[in-house]
């Protein structure tokens, strides 16, 4: 007799046909469901009220905070933070106190051999996605249903047999960062000493020619690890504002005010034969008197990718042999660079519109691919209503201190024309997919909506005034330090703040110094919400705090890395940009000057998100919502991780 075959019980629903039924997502990140409806009314979205009137549009549940990680990644596994544990865009690990970004982690070799300057691998790095739950597409990969999840938020590295991915916000560039430029100029003197966003590089002309180099990411293999970095050489015409340029093996001639395309380059990390492909983009701002060249962040090369930024690989050669060349980090308009002074109004607006067209382009191509497909489901994302939201409410709220009536009047249509831009992107889905289909669902979704930045709230600050902290010397005075936590005296501090909107307690057992007790901590919480919902800015008399929510002692048994206390700020104000990184200032309270003068990382009541679809939603809708809802469209039961129901009939 032969041997008796155990068979696995019978799972129906993976057997459950799918053929027909298609999903596709618009994530249009930041987008307001109040600024919607207004410029529907006004007559501007046609394409959006057109689906509107197919199914519907609600206001839907934001994260709690609503900070773009812990929004996308509610709808990514169909539940809060206590589901897949990212609360802010940065945690730190409490028993050595060092900040990290909360939704991935790059490590290096753990063991190398050395050989000269060089040290050689003896295993690979690590490059982990440090959030926990079930992504919705994870069910969908299992019973093959074609689908294609583009920059979903929160989602690097990305890996995956199944699923054809491209990673999103947390993309780091090539150099490690996210986001740094570089500007090569005969005047460094213009630019400011306490750049964050990039860094500026002298330039001296010697008979019209000038050798730099262009540095490129940490040579992890070399002792010491020092920046690899690749050759610059630029001719400047002696009368003409036009330069030619050689970088590496590409040879380009532009004028002044022109951008360049795409430059395909290679850094050398072990030798001429080991080599890490980016990309990256020039622009000449200046030609004379003085000369100014901005260099976009180099990013990771969709089609020979270091880090893995597109699953599978052949995904990103295909999409640049369809497409071209495409922005692979998280976030690609350079925000910093705008705030920092590096690009003119102009210049940063003529890069948004390019990001945008880049974007576009994509999304025909894939469209193109969905069309033709029997089923399958697809997400793709969109940044740019939520970065130029950021820079450009200064240019609509009055009450903004960057605010002057003849900036809005040349650029006060910003935002407006944004949402004009993804109405017309709505015309090509509604023109290329048929909506009507009772099998199709065609979702609009963003993570939050938007609110005024005007008043800084330096948070650690505020802890030492109330006697939450102590420090060596008073914030602001001689002899204090600006660094990370610099000067505060631990065995006598009971909370401190890292993050947006988190509070920690200093605990025993938990935190490196710890002295918060066990049963001190219910009361110290209980006295630091009442404390901080009274909390007023002397200049306008205004509260500064709207809702604190006390994590639970459930949720940090399942993430002990959770915050203890969760700020809801009030419309208007947010933590400095100082307190976000454990840094301190001399005053509470602060305008905020920078060129971000619009915000979403207050209390949820004031920046739901938006979801429209062209099938009617009979509740309403909270992000946790999104994923049980895809799944429900195949007929997949949701996992019992997802928290969030079904929002459709079926």
């Amino acid at each position: 007799m032969g041997a008796t075959i155990l068979l696995p019980p019978f799972n129906k629903e993976l057997f459950a046909s799918p053929v027909g039924k298609k999903v596709l997502v618009l994530g249009i990140d930041g987008m307001d469901v109040r600024l919607t409806r207004q410029y529907i009314d006004m007559g501007f979205l046609p394409n959006v009220a057109r689906l509107i009137r197919k199914g519907g549009i609600s206001p839907m549940q934001t994260s709690i905070p609503p900070q773009s990680p812990v929004a996308w990644s509610n709808a990514t596994v169909g539940g809060s933070p206590e589901v897949h544990g990212i609360y802010d865009f940065i945690h730190r690990k409490p028993e050595t106190m060092a900040p990290y970004l909360s939704t991935s982690t790059v490590s290096p070799p753990k063991r190398m051999i050395h050989i000269g300057n060089y040290q050689i691998p003896l295993d690979q790095g690590e490059t982990r996605l440090l959030r926990k739950g079930t992504a919705f597409w994870e069910p969908l990969g299992k019973r093959d249903i074609p689908t294609t999840i583009f920059k979903m938020p929160a989602n690097f590295p990305c890996q995956s047999s199944s699923v054809k991915m491209v990673s999103g916000m947390g993309t780091p560039d090539l150099r490690g960062g996210y986001g740094n430029y570089s500007v090569f100029t005969t005047a460094p003197e213009h630019y400011g000493k306490d750049l964050t966003g990039g860094m500026v590089i002298p330039v001296n002309f010697r008979r019209g020619r000038f050798d730099a180099r262009l540095p490129g990411p940490e040579n992890s293999l070399k002792k010491g690890s020092p920046a690899a970095d690749i050759p610059v050489t630029i001719w400047r015409d002696k009368k003409n504002p036009v330069v030619r340029i050689r970088l590496q093996a590409n040879e380009l001639l532009l004028k002044e005010g022109e951008w360049s395309d795409w430059q395909e380059i290679a850094f050398p990390v072990l030798g001429p034969l080991h080599k890490v492909s980016g990309i990256c983009k020039l622009y000449i701002k200046q030609v004379h008197p003085e000369f100014s060249m901005y260099v976009s962040p180099v990013n990771i090369d969709p089609a020979n990718p270091s880090l893995p930024v597109v699953s599978p690989e052949r995904y990103g050669e295909k999409l640049v042999d369809n497409v071209g060349q495409f922005y692979t980090q998280g976030f690609p308009e350079d925000t910093k660079a705008l705030s920092e002074g590096i690009l003119t109004e102009d210049e940063y607006l003529e890069l948004a519109d390019q990001v945008f067209t880049e974007r576009s382009d994509l999304l025909d191509y894939e469209l193109s691919r969905f069309a033709r497909l029997d089923t399958g489901m697809h997400f793709f994302y969109f940044s740019s209503l939520d970065q130029n939201t950021h820079m450009y409410w200064r240019m609509m709220d009055e009450s903004n201190p960057l605010y002057t009536p003849e900036l809005a009047e040349k650029y006060g249509q910003t935002i407006l024309r944004y949402y004009i831009k993804v109405d017309q992107v709505v015309k090509k889905v509604l023109d290329t997919i048929d909506t009507d289909d009772p099998k199709t669902t065609f979702m609009i979704m963003s993570d939050h909506g938007f609110g005024a930045f005007n008043r800084q709230v330096n948070l650690n600050t505020w802890l030492y005034e109330n006697g939450y902290l102590a420090m060596d010397c008073r914030p602001g005075r001689h002899g204090s330090r600006d660094g990370y936590f610099s000067g505060v005296n631990w065995p006598r501090t009971g909370a401190y703040n890292v993050g947006i909107n988190c509070i920690y307690l200093n605990r025993q057992g938990r935190e490196k110094d710890g002295i918060v007790t066990s049963g001190q901590v219910k009361g110290l919480l209980e006295r630091l919400a009442k404390d901080l919902k009274a909390m007023k800015d002397p200049k306008t008399g205004e509260k500064a705090v709207y809702r604190v929510r006390i994590v639970s002692r459930q949720e940090h048994q399942r993430h002990p890395h959770a915050p203890d206390l969760i700020v809801g700020w009030n419309n208007g104000f947010r933590n400095s940009w100082k307190s976000i990184l454990g840094g301190f200032e001399a005053d509470v309270f602060r305008d905020n000057t920078d060129k971000w003068s619009g915000d979403h990382c207050i209390d949820p009541f004031f920046v739901p998100a938006t979801l429209i679809s062209n099938k009617a939603i009979k509740r309403p809708p909270s992000l946790s919502d999104i994923g049980p809802s895809i799944l429900q469209a195949f007929g997949i039961q949701p996992p019992a991780s997802m928290t969030g129901k079904p929002l459709f009939k079926t």
